[in-house]
């Protein structure tokens, strides 16, 4: 190839050309620009071709230029040729880029990331520096820039290892805060000093942060435990491994998980980091696309179809991708039917397997902060990976505040626990030193410093900023001196001391801040210019980083930041007046439809929170309902349930009439609906109640039995079954009698029945249920989404099994599990394991009662929606304990009792309690199983559950099963 600035020279690249000196033709259009060039090509194309029919060969090379164009033009770069094979590229023209050597960066480590994949390999070179760049050279000769920095870029190409990108140093520089590169060899030019050059290792997530050059201090401990398993994974000494880190806001959670990241990735581990946002930040993706997009090593298709091709390219069932296309990009337009509640078990199953995937071919370290403000999602897709094989080279660390994470994940037998606690006073002594130096001038300071903070190390940097600024310290990081003030008023508390900070800033900067904390704890820069002007948000947002206030989380494809903490922005939005933040919310929520936000991600839930904090109740309540459909389509229960709330509240704030009334009784039962499966019992009822009281005021009696319905749902799981059977009496009379009523009515009804120890009324209501001329007068998906077929068979051999009648029972639990496995709701093999489960624990079917169990928990558990968690738990916990795994037993029954409580879910806790009486009989322990039969009984006639109470072993069956436990223990000890 000939490079500009020589004469005809050709090498490998054949198809670029220079002219020589003087015969160029003129340049009518052409300017100095700074770039970063990129040169990038396949290796060993003569072996992909020759062999090769042409058509077959021009496949693979199109398919290896595709990549690379697509990773190019991604990170906007300009293609200037494509050659046989490969590319040359400019990053900064003719578009100036101020990012260039990072965009350039970024796109070489997709390209490397995805070919390598193919089993095939590339070499890139890129190189800084200014061009002259002709605008009109597409006409001429196709090569637009000329200057040595195009040069250097093809040679270093030319020397770079398989599927290795080589840099220059000025590259490496302008780089250096958002990619990690290790120094490669000096390289020698014609006529040139020797170059440094540098190797790209990978890129990083978030900026380089100015204190991540400190020592890690009074976290060590934990670190190297972590590293060490991790090299251990890495050599062959070890498997899947997984720790929660959890602590107090300001205690070094996030220092300790990127200081792992660092280590990790100069050991050449694979570093996946992922940050849970507080709340879903409009224009990024979020962190399970991120992931998705990692582990496919590119950007991904913008289309759920395009998507899920890729994802069954990647190894995933075509089930698995579609659900998990249909997480990521969500549509309006989906159908809300079976499915849409439980997708999330798919998608979850296709995330593991990604994971899964990568981690074969090289060791992994996925890193998820903030899982306390983890979705619904972000949640199963984590329970799904705690679920990996052991041989699986995975270390998944995940971080959480104390409070707030799912109980189902905090309590996980696989999950290793780490609680970060204050600092010592040689670790704050420490920590001072590093920051402040060790000038004996600063000794007074230091000791104040260490009073105050407490062992928070987030405090103890915020003094020091504070002390930064107003002139107390003065010199760089690690070599302070004190400064001309000699007092320092600093607050005793983490909020005063921020507040102090936000007032030493200028009014200008000031109002950046306070805008940006209405915007959110991340905003898009986009969005934030278009509020307070491009110039202002061009100035100040680069200061404020720079004074660690905020940090620059994203930068492609739209530019973001993030509150350095989230007290930071709570004290920021703290100071901000309520009539100031209304106004604000208002006009960020009238942005959001602006054509230029409108398909922005997130935009609906943003939308919907800044037009109700802004007082904008009719768009409050279209963006609630919009956006709440659009977390259900997701499985998102719990973010449906706070979006919903938003659009009920809001609608509240609307001038009563019937349209306002009919919307009100509406978004009540579609809250409860979404509620229920979140685990928010109470919350569900009350909307109920409110929902039937309306609608019986409105004389509507369809919405009036809807809202019937899921309050008999509620009575029979976390209140009285005594209350349920009455309502559910009041809705079939509603109805028009049994006859008459809707089939899905008499099977709640039935199931009520049934937990009230009464399974011959519930089959008379089945058989009703079941026949045709119910049937066909009623609309399927009323009261509920699941199969009905399959409910009427598995709850008629439920009761076939208490009637004794085993051999009846039998071929209708056959006959339901083949209609829930043929059923495209995977709710519904939850659903029927669930209760063959309980069925096979009466026949003291041990076995089966683990695999059912665990099958209905694995699938439940993916499904954001945990109904039985609590019960599938303590089943299996049985059963382990039934079959000599007492210890591993009544860990699962404590775990699902756990969960039952947090809940407040009175019939699942009642079973756990049962439960764990005969576990804790199973191993000897009697007073403990007296004590939790007692417990059990207590609540079972509490709330009615004669079933339950009627199949409490008795006092003297507890006795005899300890006895024998003791005896068989008796007799391992003597052999």
């Amino acid at each position: 190839m000939s490079l500009a600035g020589e004469s005809r020279l050709t090498d490998a690249h054949d198809g670029i050309h220079a002219f020589p000196l003087g015969s160029r033709p003129g340049l009518v259009r052409a300017d100095r620009r700074m770039v970063t060039a990129f040169f990038c090509d396949i290796i060993n194309s003569s072996y992909m071709v020759i062999p090769q029919d042409p058509e077959d060969a021009y496949d693979q090379l199109s398919g290896l230029i595709d990549i690379m164009r697509r990773h190019v033009a991604a990170f906007g770069g300009t293609i200037c040729q494509t050659l046989g094979d490969g590319v040359y590229a400019v990053f900064g023209a003719p578009v100036a880029l101020e990012n260039h050597a990072v965009r350039a960066c970024f796109a070489a480590d997709g390209i490397l990331r995805e070919v390598a994949r193919s089993g095939r390999a590339v070499r890139i070179g890129m190189a800084s520096g200014e061009v002259l760049w002709d605008h009109d050279s597409g006409a001429q000769t196709g090569n637009p820039a000329t200057g040595a920095t195009i040069h250097i870029a093809a040679k270093l190409q030319q020397m770079a290892a398989p599927n290795r990108a080589v840099m220059t140093d000025a590259t490496a520089r302008l780089a250096a805060d958002w990619v990690e590169t290790e120094e490669s060899s000096l390289v020698v030019l014609a006529g040139e000093e020797p170059l440094q050059t540098h190797q790209l290792t990978s890129v990083r997530s978030r900026r380089r942060q100015d204190e991540e050059v400190l020592p890690m201090v009074g976290r060590e401990n934990i670190r190297s435990y972590l590293l060490s398993t991790l090299e251990g994974m890495a050599t062959g000494n070890g498997g899947f491994s997984a720790h929660l880190v959890q602590a107090a806001p300001g205690l070094g959670k996030t220092r300790l998980v990127r200081s792992l990241a660092a280590s990790a990735r100069k050991t050449g581990i694979r570093v996946l980091e992922l940050q849970v946002p507080p709340v879903e930040p409009v224009g990024a993706v979020g962190p399970l696309h991120q992931l998705v997009a990692a582990l496919l090593d590119g950007p991904l298709p913008r289309t759920p179809e395009g998507l899920s091709a890729m994802l069954r390219a990647a190894g995933a069932q075509p089930e698995q991708a579609d659900a998990l296309a249909r997480i990521l990009l969500p549509t309006l337009t989906d159908n809300q039917d079976r499915g849409t509640s439980a997708i999330l078990s798919l998608a979850a199953s296709a995330m593991a397997m990604l994971v899964r995937s990568v981690a074969e071919r090289r060791t992994l370290l996925l890193l998820v902060e903030d899982m306390h403000w983890a979705d619904t999602a972000v949640q199963a897709t984590a329970l799904s990976l705690l679920d990996l094989p052991e041989s699986t080279r995975l270390l998944l660390v995940l971080t959480s505040r104390e409070e707030g994470l799912n109980a189902t994940i905090a309590t996980h037998r696989r999950l290793g626990q780490h609680t970060l606690g204050p600092l010592s006073i040689s670790d704050t002594t420490s920590l001072l030193d590093h920051w402040l130096g060790r000038y004996p001038g600063l000794d007074k300071i230091k000791l104040d410093l260490s009073r105050r903070a407490r062992g928070n190390p987030f405090f103890l940097v915020e003094c020091i900023r504070v002390l930064m600024m107003n002139g107390t310290l003065q010199g760089d990081v690690g070599n302070m001196r004190p400064g001309e003030m000699p007092a320092y008023p600093l607050p005793d508390s983490v909020q005063a001391l921020l507040s102090v900070r936000i007032d030493m800033l200028g009014e200008a900067a000031r109002r950046v801040l306070r805008f940006a904390a209405v915007a959110g704890p991340t905003f898009d820069v986009a969005l934030l210019s278009r509020l307070i002007g491009a110039e202002d948000a061009g100035r100040y947002l680069p200061e404020l980083a720079r004074l660690g206030l905020i940090d620059e989380t994203r930068l492609l494809p739209r530019q973001e930041y993030s509150f350095h903490h989230a007290l930071l922005h709570e004290a920021v939005y703290a100071c901000i007046t309520r009539r100031d933040r209304r106004q604000i919310h208002g006009r960020l929520a009238e942005l959001l439809d602006q054509e230029a936000f409108t398909e922005l991600s997130g935009r609906l839930a943003a939308q919907a929170r800044h037009a109700a904090a802004g007082a904008l109740w009719t768009m409050a309540v279209r963006a609630g309902v919009a956006a709440g459909r659009e977390a259900l389509n997701r499985s998102l229960a719990a973010e449906a349930v706070s979006l919903l709330s938003i659009a009920v509240e809001a609608n509240e704030n609307l001038p009563v009439n019937q349209d306002s009334l009919e919307a009100g009784i509406d978004l009540r039962i579609a809250l409860a609906k979404a509620a229920m499966p979140a685990g928010m019992g109470d919350r569900a009822m009350t909307e109920l109640d409110r929902a039937v009281s309306l609608a019986r005021q409105a004389g509507d009696q369809s919405r009036a039995m809807v809202g019937l319905v899921q309050q008999i749902n509620y009575e029979w799981v976390y209140g009285s079954l005594a209350q349920a059977l009455l309502l559910a009496g009041s809705a079939i009379s509603y109805s028009g009698g049994e006859m008459s009523a809707h089939p899905e009515l008499l099977i709640i009804a039935a199931s009520c029945h049934i937990e009230n120890d009464d399974p011959e009324n519930a089959l008379r209501l089945l058989e009703i249920a079941a026949g045709v001329s119910g049937r066909d007068q009623h609309v399927a998906g009323r009261y509920t989404m699941l199969n009905v077929d399959m409910m009427i068979s598995i709850k008629k051999a439920r009761c076939r099994a208490l009637l004794g009648q085993l051999h009846e029972a039998e071929p209708l639990i056959q006959h339901a599990l083949r209609l829930a496995d043929g059923d495209r709701f995977p709710f519904n093999r939850v659903f029927v394991r669930a209760d063959i489960a309980e069925i096979r624990l009466r026949q003291r079917r041990f076995g089966d009662v683990l695999a059912y169990s665990s099958e209905s928990l694995s699938l439940s558990r993916s499904t954001g929606a945990p109904l039985f968690d609590a019960v599938n738990l303590a089943r299996r916990g049985l059963a382990l304990s039934y079959m000599g795994r007492g210890i591993a037993g009544l860990a699962d029954i404590d775990q699902g009792l756990g969960i039952a409580i947090a809940r407040g879910a009175a019939l699942h806790i009642a079973k756990a309690r049962q439960c764990r009486a005969v576990a804790f009989a199973l191993t000897g322990q009697l007073q403990q199983a007296q004590q939790e039969r007692a417990s059990a009984a207590v609540l079972a006639d509490e709330r009615g559950f004669r079933l339950l109470g009627r199949q409490l072993p008795s006092l003297a069956e507890l006795t005899d099963i300890a006895a024998q436990a003791r005896s068989n223990l008796n007799l391992l000890s003597i052999r």
